[in-house]
């Protein structure tokens, strides 16, 4: 960052001193190494050329060129058969020479200049060069005999874009910054791996071998076991309990696609009960299904620990986890949704945000850096532009001469001239909005005249200002600038028109779209529109190069996928014969479509018939190919004499693909989005091999998880920048007013609170008598009837101030939600789809709950009727309506209350059921009384704001979009369907048929009715008009009538000539005849009149000839249920549901496959229109989407500053030491593990405190781990025998360790430590499933719920890895607040499933996302359904389900019984008596929307960034705690030593202790590792510059800690950031514990007097030695002193 601003800083110097290169050859020269290759020095003239070839200014310009069209050539390449033969083949393959060879030189040249490798400024010393050198040397490879034809050596080619970075400066700054956040996200990796180890150890302990079993019927039963499985037990008619399974048992499973848990086969011949799971019905059995027909082709499962991390990696991955999910529940239980919810809360919701954690903190630090060094720069640039601007100011011809201009001006700057402007950018967007399909003619026409109107307006608002201000002043504002584009656009659009045949239909209705674009001139009164848009705008700035990273992150990785994948996704599986492959015939190079038909082998005697293939009823007329044929995996034609095949049908190629550089781009777009990738990486493994998977998963880690979060981190930074705080202390007044408690106190008058403590609870009882206590309200009176002193008044406001009243309402909130959950649609009484009656327990339930309920409503009355009494109804300030939670209570109250007095029967009581869903609100007035929820709802309140503003302008973006869309789409997306499978399109081919032949007529001909067949060759007059292809032709049949057909020849069995087969039949043929109508309606068409002149051949009349088998069949010409662009709101909702990444990949399809009104789609028709969703998501959800993850977590961060107090005036040291202080709070000595005095005990105690013996423990953890990890499915006995014996060793030692600690440190001891509680309980679980395992039979699956907790011990390495006990201690400080995040979260879940329950319990099961897991049901599936719409899969799928209005009302005829399903729009059931039907519809459309959309914009995207917010924030603080000078690991070394000394944790030691403490603690607190000799010096300085009270010479933790740290970090604070530190910390500092108790001395006192004691020991002593000396001469003298010094000593 810092080398770009220093480029940044460069621009604002002379020209000449940022672009003037280097002059001389010795500048040029300098940091190159003396000599080169050994032999050239810098002398040497062929060095001196390269070197000035190599640094001259146009050598890396010249380079970067010659990467990107190396680039362009890449992209150009292709798999595609026969494509080196081609004219762009060629050019590709010779490009790639030259390429190489100048690459090469530039290779040389660098070499020759700089040096190769050891020497300081050589080639190889520049990590830049080293990639460049690795590219270089692994594309010369393929010049190496015999390595030319490897792909992997034609694959190292997509390298080549990397060498961008080293062109691009921009690039390479982010790029090293990304590189140096690496250690950082290594440790989120580790947590990651962490979890990936605990969840594939227990999901394979659990689970394998459980995906891979399907229901099926036995085909080949022994005789006289045919109807075995009929019955739970054996023994009944065709079943002795003696059958057994065949040798070789074939089963039939059918179109079966769900999996199943039991019967297990191994229950035959008795059906068995079943598992817990999906069980089979009777007659089928629980049996493995081949891979091939699993779910994902089997690529999900947990039979190994790999395949479960690829299972769980999809899960965390959010797509197609609910999927897998419900597969487990079928295959092995119901209960297994916990674990899958587990996975997803602690693995998407945690740790993969703590990516985004890393990414937002680091980049953050980086760039705080860089814009301090740019601010100077920038505050220059804004002073002179403004200057610029004042002295533009005075040029603006206000004294022309001319009247026009002034006249212009005068019009130009009138506030109601923009306001005009303004209204009419509002009509013009009104206008094109309107417009619609089937909109009537004079509509339109009226719409064109106004959008003429508004242009001419929009023209002449130009000319004015062009006219008033002058051209030069005109474009001075950008916004005239870009509204004189759209001018000119729109000009250009009109005139298109009159010119267009079409009157400016087709692609310049596009052009219409750009008159949307001056809505954007709104933004310069709409506030908050503009703050918004000024934050993108500064995100598009930051986000410039990480965009082209990401772009070169996609392009080489399309590249890679061409190399891998390139017409790889193609397949012949749907024709059910394995022998079906994807072929050219031979000699048929030049007509074969690009991707390959499908063919099978036939025998050549069949040779010119209609062979079919019994095994899957496909086939076709028999062929003879000769000639050059494609090999795939060599590359080139090999000559075929001979083959025989037959035509089956196109290939199934995949439309996500990697066949050519723009569907590469457009998949990789795809998985970045996340949307199915886990589709792409299926057909990947299965096309090419299963290690594919790492491409698939590197792209998602390095693409979604790094690149995606970096860009999200950066727009966060932006709009935490950008924020603005005005309006906030009104939006928190409100707030105070909406969510404050009831107190006694509120109910007393002001005058009468003491004026010395206002703002107290008066909570003494002798306050004052009950007469003087004045109700709420002030002097007001209650409902105009109760005074302030009225008795019942002060008897009802002392009921609900009492403490007990919110407890005894939030039991009965709870209690009332509980029966809410229990209430639904199971206990309906309708009918027919529930019972008429309920059986006799769910009827008293049903009765007991509606008792209940009414009590509880009852209550709920009694609570309202108390507290209007008391606060007054809603007249005055502080009455009961003035609160918002007052307002939500009474609306709830008389919800409640409207069915009890109206009544009504069948259809008019559909409104008053409705009703009951607003009971759902009852269970948030719990929001207004628990204290933690309250704060996450305050601040979601305080967010609204900030969220409405956001939301529109997604509006605004998806409302521009949207108009984009109708005038792309519109109308133009209904396709003909069979009426047997609505949402699959017809394909023209198949039927025979030309493309653009197939329209809306053909379709709704003859009410749908069509027919179809395959004309013999010779024998039928409509041979010739066939399609070539497929062998079929569309005849037509009148409405009511039919074509008779009579097969006339059985055919000849035959033995295709492949192995395995049952076989085939050929010579076929049926004759069919139109019926009377048809021909009399179609006689004179050219079809019939052929059919009648062929009976003058010998043909009867009309009569058509068959090889095939003839189809009549209803087709429908519908629009897609789930989406269309036919008005702007369901244009808005589609492009809504595309923002959230969820089954767009279908509507950008149906996009692409569009062509004309009233035409069939036709694939890939124009493959252009895949930009315009890519551009809404780009736009309508990685901006703004993220703009709620933005505004939530800004709101957060004000809220926690506010409610921290948070000072912007404090310094870096400040808070330094503000953190710091907040550390010491909870740094803590604990007690110190003493040796026993026992010996036994002793020695024990010696081996388990040992390193060593931790070190043999965590291995054998280690160990244990991995050997759990090598359980598999399909394990052999002696494999499996092996790893029981290893665990049981494992169990054994661990055994062993517990009571040898428990032996050491006695129970008291042991238990006091978390982690050996934690290992005792393992072990317990362990010996406990070991035990079981050995004396009984327990059931497997519990054993294994048994099993599972050793995983456990796995937490046992958190504390020895500084990265995991990091990123855990995020987790465990984020809890609480993620606590109260959650049980709002569930709050909302509540209120939504009991909702759903009531609006859509009992909507029709259909083909789509509602079915048995996924239904609003039940309580608990509604909450799984909702969770998983949280994580926003298929949330729209479900929403559109729940819309269902056609065959949704199940009607039983009371003259038949028969049960029918009818349209909710059919007149037929209304008027019944409701015991007939039972309305499976849609409640409401609307309400759905609202509901669905609602629920997603709540949780998924505010609730969710909450969770987000409290990990940026927690993982932020942690990181900056890491950061400051006194860090945590300091003040946990501090804690070590201290226990060294304090083995008690009493807290003190002994002060002459204190220096021993300094000189083992490393810097800065310490000296450790410093100069010994000046050792002493030091701890005497660092003592005496401490302030530690001294208490009876003692001193305590908590106070040394804090004087040493204040030492390195102390500095003077304000006044009230003192005063809420020291409230902090006061109760743990014995000095500030008792006021007034103050030790007079310190620490430094107690060592001064020491030092002082030992100077006047020393002088007594050299004194004394003197007096010994003089004793020869004096010895008198020699007694004073001895007797002074023994003096001083007593003393």
């Amino acid at each position: 960052m810092g080398k770009e601003v220093e480029v940044v800083k460069g621009k604002g110097e002379e020209a000449a001193a940022v672009v003037a290169p280097p002059q001389t050859y010795e500048e040029l020269t300098t940091g190159l190494p003396p000599k080169s290759l050994w032999v050239l020095g810098l002398n040497n003239p062929l060095r001196k050329a390269a070197v000035k070839i190599v640094k001259h200014r146009w050598f890396d310009k010249t380079i970067l060129f010659l990467i990107l069209g190396n680039c362009l050539f890449l992209a150009m390449d292709s798999k595609a058969a026969n494509f080196e033969k081609t004219p762009m083949g060629w050019a590709v393959y010779y490009s790639e020479e030259i390429f190489n060879w100048c690459f090469c030189l530039e290779l040389v040249l660098k070499v020759v200049a700089m040096g190769f490798a050891w020497d300081e400024g050589s080639y190889l010393s520049d990590a830049w060069n080293k990639m460049d050198f690795m590219v270089v040397f692994l594309g010369l490879l393929k010049y190496i005999p015999g390595v030319e034809n490897f792909s992997g050596v034609r694959t190292v080619r997509v390298l080549r874009p990397l060498r961008t970075i080293t062109g691009v400066e921009g690039m390479r700054v982010l790029v090293v910054t990304l590189l140096k956040s690496l250690p950082m996200l290594f440790d989120v990796l580790i947590l990651v791996f962490f979890l990936f180890f605990i969840f594939g150890i227990v999901g394979v302990q659990l689970f394998a071998g459980s995906l891979r079993h399907k229901c099926g019927e036995l085909v080949n039963p022994d005789p006289g076991c045919e109807t075995c499985g009929m019955q739970i037990f054996a023994g009944f008619a065709n079943c002795s309990a003696a059958c057994a399974l065949p040798a070789v048992p074939v089963w039939d499973f059918g179109d079966e696609s769900d999996l199943c848990s039991g019967p297990m086969k191994t229950s035959y011949p008795a059906h068995g009960t079943g598992g817990n799971g999906r069980k089979c019905p009777i007659g089928q059995y629980c049996a493995v299904e081949s891979k091939e027909n699993l779910p994902n082709f089997g690529f999900t499962s947990f039979d190994n620990i790999m395949w479960a991390w690829l299972t769980i990696f999809q899960c965390i991955s959010m797509e197609g986890w609910t999927a897998i999910m419900y597969q487990v529940m079928d295959s092995a239980n119901r209960w297994v949704w916990i674990y899958f919810v587990i996975m997803i809360i602690f693995g998407s919701f945690f740790a993969v945000n703590l990516a985004l954690a890393v990414l937002y903190v680091y980049f953050t630090g980086e760039t705080e850096s860089s814009a301090e060094e740019a601010e100077e720069l920038t505050n220059k640039e804004q002073a002179a532009q403004q200057a610029k601007k004042e002295a533009s100011a005075d040029e603006v011809p206000v004294t022309s001469s001319y009247k026009v201009v002034q006249l212009c001006h005068k019009i130009a700057m009138m506030p109601s001239f923009e306001m005009t402007t303004m209204g009419l950018i509002v009509l013009n967007t009104v206008v094109m909005a309107s417009d619609h399909n089937t909109m009537p003619a004079g509509l339109r026409q009226a719409n064109e005249g106004i959008n003429f109107g508004l242009n001419a307006y929009f023209v002449l608002e130009m000319v004015i200002k062009v006219t008033g201000f002058g051209m030069r002043e005109y474009v001075k504002d950008q916004m005239n600038i870009f509204d004189g584009f759209v001018v000119v656009i729109s000009c250009i659009e009109v005139l298109m028109g009159f010119v267009s045949s079409t009157g400016g239909g087709g692609y310049l209705s596009v052009l219409r779209s750009f008159r949307l674009l001056r809505v954007f001139k709104l933004a310069r009164s709409w506030k908050q529109l503009n703050q918004i848009i000024t934050t993108m705008i500064k995100s598009l700035a930051s986000i410039s190069y990480l965009s082209l990273i990401l772009l070169l992150f996609m392009f080489i990785f399309a590249l890679l996928g061409m190399q891998l994948f390139g017409f790889e996704f193609v397949s012949c599986e749907g024709y059910g014969l394995e022998e079906s492959k994807m072929n050219c015939p031979a000699g048929w190079n030049d007509m074969c479509p690009k991707h390959f038909d499908c063919y099978a082998p036939c025998p050549a005697a069949q040779l010119g018939e209609w062979v079919t293939f019994d095994d899957s009823g496909f086939g076709g007329i028999c062929r003879q190919y000769s000639g050059d044929k494609w090999n795939r995996k060599k590359r080139k034609n090999e000559y075929v004499e001979s083959e025989h095949l037959t035509w089956l049908g196109r290939s199934d190629y995949a439309r996500h693909n990697f066949d050519d550089i723009y569907w590469s781009f457009i998949t990789i777009f795809q998985i970045l989005t996340g949307e199915n990738w886990n589709e792409v990486m299926y057909d990947g493994m299965r096309q090419v091999n299963i290690w594919t998977s790492i491409y698939f998963i590197l792209l998602v880690v390095v693409g979604n998880y790094i690149i995606l979060n970096l860009f999200l981190a950066i727009l966060l930074d932006n709009f935490g920048a950008g924020s603005d705080d005005d309006d906030d202390e009104e939006g928190e007044e409100e707030e105070a007013s909406v969510a404050s408690p009831i107190t006694y106190n509120t109910f007393v008058k002001d005058g009468e609170k003491d004026p010395g403590k206002e703002g107290e609870q008066v909570s003494s009882p002798k306050a004052g008598t009950r007469q003087e206590r004045q109700m709420p309200a002030l002097d007001h009176t209650s409902m105009f009837i109760f005074s302030p002193t009225n008795p019942l008044r002060l008897l009802c406001a002392k009921v609900v101030c009492h403490k007990y009243f919110e407890y005894i309402i939030i039991a009965l909130i709870c209690l009332s939600s509980i029966l809410l959950a229990m209430d639904g649609p199971k206990l309906s009484r309708d009918s027919p789809f529930y019972p008429d009656t309920l059986p006799d327990g769910k009827q008293k339930l049903k009765d007991a709950i509606d008792v209940i309920d009414l009590i509880f409503l009852g209550a709920f009355v009694i609570e309202m009727v108390l507290k209007v009494i008391v606060m007054g109804f809603a007249m005055h300030p502080g009455s009961y309506l003035r609160s918002a939670w007052n307002i939500l209570d009474f609306f709830i109250v008389i919800i409640g209350l409207i069915p009890l007095f109206v009544s009504g029967s069948g259809s008019s009581l559909d409104g008053l059921k409705a009703l009951r869903t607003f009971r759902a609100l009852r269970p948030i007035r719990m929001a207004s009384r628990a204290e933690g929820m309250k704060v996450v709802v305050n601040a979601l309140f305080q967010a609204i704001p900030g969220i409405a503003n956001v939301s529109l302008v997604c509006m605004l973006f998806y409302l521009i979009f949207g108009i984009l869309g109708l005038n792309l789409f519109m109308g133009k997306m209904y396709y003909c369907a069979d009426t047997s499978a609505v949402e699959d399109h017809l394909v023209p081919e198949q039927m025979g048929m030309a493309d653009r032949a197939m329209t809306k007529f053909w379709c709704n001909r003859d009410a749908g009715n069509h027919f179809y067949y395959c004309p013999k060759s010779g024998s039928d007059a409509l041979f010739g008009t066939q399609n070539l292809w497929t062998e079929a032709l569309d005849v037509p049949v009148a409405f009511g009538d039919t074509w008779s057909c009579t097969q006339t020849s059985a055919g000849f069995p035959f033995t295709p000539p492949f192995e395995n087969k049952a076989g085939g039949t050929f010579g076929v043929e049926w004759q069919c005849t139109p019926g009377n109508a048809t021909v009399t309606q179609y006689g004179g068409t050219p079809q019939f009149q052929r059919l009648r002149n062929a009976s003058l051949e010998g043909v009867a009349a009309y009569m058509v000839t068959s090889v095939c088998a003839p189809t009549s069949y209803e087709t429908i010409w519908t629009n897609p249920r789930d989406y269309n662009f036919d008005n702007i709101g369901q244009s808005v909702l589609t492009l809504f549901e595309v923002a959230t990444l969820e089954n767009w990949l279908g509507i950008m399809y149906h996009g692409v496959d569009m062509t004309e009104i009233d035409l069939q789609p036709v694939r890939n028709f124009n493959v252009f229109y895949c930009i315009y969703f890519v551009l809404v998501i780009v736009i309508g959800s990685f901006f703004v989407m993220n703009l709620f993850v933005g505004v939530t977590i800004d709101k957060f961060n004000e809220m926690k500053e506010k409610q921290e107090g948070k000072s912007v005036f404090l310094t870096s040291d400040q808070r330094n030491w503000v953190s710091i202080q907040k550390l010491l709070v909870d740094v803590r000595p604990t007690r110190k593990l003493t040796e026993p005095d026992s010996a036994l005990r002793g020695v024990i105690f010696k081996l388990i405190t040992t390193e060593a013996f931790d070190v043999f423990i965590l291995t054998l953890i280690i160990l244990n781990i991995l050997a759990m990890a090598m359980t598999h499915a399909d394990m052999t006995s002696d494999f499996a025998f092996a790893l029981v014996v290893l665990n049981t060793i494992f169990a054994a030692v661990f055994l062993v360790e517990a009571i040898l600690k428990l032996v050491a440190f006695l129970p008291k001891q042991y238990f006091a430590d978390a982690w050996n509680t934690f290992d005792f309980g393992v072990v317990c679980l362990s010996v406990v499933g070991f035990t079981i395992s050995v004396t009984s039979d327990f059931s497997p699956t519990y054993l294994n719920l048994l099993r599972v907790f050793r995983v456990a011990r796995i937490f046992r390495l958190i504390p020895k890895a500084k990265g995991l006990r990091t990123l855990f201690q995020t987790l465990l400080y984020s809890l609480p607040a993620l606590g109260n995040v959650g049980s709002v979260l569930f709050l909302f879940f509540f209120i939504f499933a009991v909702m759903g329950m009531n609006l859509f319990g009992k909507i029709k099961y259909t083909t789509g996302e509602i079915f048995r897991y996924a239904n609003f049901e039940e309580f608990h599936y509604a909450l799984l359904t909702l969770f998983r719409m949280t994580t926003g899969e298929a949330w729209n799928g479900l929403m559109h389900d729940c819309m269902i209005t056609r065959e949704c009302v199940l009607y039983r005829d009371p003259a038949t019984g028969v049960e029918t399903y009818l349209d909710q729009g059919d007149s037929t059931w209304p008027d019944a008596h409701e015991d007939l039907w039972t309305n499976q519809c849609t409640p409401n459309g609307v309400a759905t929307i609202l509901f669905f959309c609602c629920f997603v914009i709540l949780c998924a995207f505010v609730m969710l960034n909450l969770v987000i917010a409290v990990i940026l924030d927690n993982f932020q603080s942690n990181s900056l705690n890491e950061e400051v000078p006194v860090s945590k690991e300091h003040m946990q070394r501090f804690t070590e030593i201290w226990m060294q000394l304090d083995p008690y944790a009493t807290y003190y030691i002994s002060a002459s202790k204190l220096q021993l403490i300094v000189q083992a603690l490393d810097p800065p607190l310490g000296i450790m590792g410093l100069d010994r000799r000046r050792g002493k010096s030091d701890t005497q300085q660092i003592i005496m510059s401490v302030d530690i009270p001294n208490h009876d010479g003692s001193i305590h933790f908590l106070e040394t800690l804090h004087a040493l740290a204040g030492r390195i970090a102390g500095t003077e604070l304000p006044e009230d950031e003192e005063v809420k530190i020291r409230g902090k910390i006061a109760d743990r500092l014995p000095t500030l514990d008792v006021a007034g108790h103050v030790p007079k001395y310190t620490a430094a006192h107690y060592h001064a007097a020491l030092y002082v004691q030992a100077a006047v020991r020393g002088f007594l002593a050299r004194y004394e030695m003197r007096n010994k000396l003089a004793t020869q001469n004096s010895p008198r003298q020699s007694f004073t002193p001895s007797r002074r010094n023994s003096g001083l000593h007593e003393h």
